[in-house]
């Protein structure tokens, strides 16, 4: 089930999995990054070890948990560029998304929120991104909440 249209920062959510798109140079400055890395900084360093290990291909996935919060998966759906602007791929969303419904199965998520992979600083159109999602999570088991609308200040509804 696909809820959509929440209000709200993601960062805030309660389910198991907070979904975000980045690039494979992510610097964590910008959009649902910014707002993950502000809730939890941890991410930020621990990226940059995994990078620096194992450089990130377009299309895939990386996943982080701190403690008891929700394990933050992120899709690698933009080229690295050197301002950090770089442009998502519908491809590549296919393919994060794909890995992501494996993730979601594998470890069994209640629950997932996500906001429109791609079409922020990824500049892709939100009519090419949103059939990719239902094909990948619609009928996943766990609740899909779909953050449509950026507020920084407050939690989406969940329910």
């Amino acid at each position: 089930m696909i809820k959509e249209a929440l209000v709200g920062n993601i960062a805030f959510s309660k389910a198991d999995a907070i979904v975000q798109g980045i690039a494979p140079d992510e610097d964590f400055s910008q959009g649902v990054a910014l707002a993950v890395s502000q809730k939890y900084p941890g991410i930020v360093e621990d990226f940059a070890h995994f990078r620096s290990a194992t450089p990130p291909q377009p299309g895939s996935l990386w996943s982080w948990r701190s403690g008891a919060g929700p394990q933050v998966v992120s899709l690698f759906v933009r080229a690295a560029a050197d301002d950090h602007h770089g442009k998502a791929s519908v491809e590549w969303v296919d393919q994060a998304l794909a890995q992501l419904r494996e993730l979601a199965l594998r470890e069994n998520f209640r629950s997932l929120a996500l906001p429109k992979i791609g079409t922020g600083v990824g500049d892709l159109d939100w009519r090419e991104v949103k059939p990719l999602i239902q094909k990948h999570l619609g009928d996943l088991p766990a609740k899909v909440f779909l953050y449509t609308i950026f507020n920084p200040l407050i939690a989406g509804v969940e329910e």
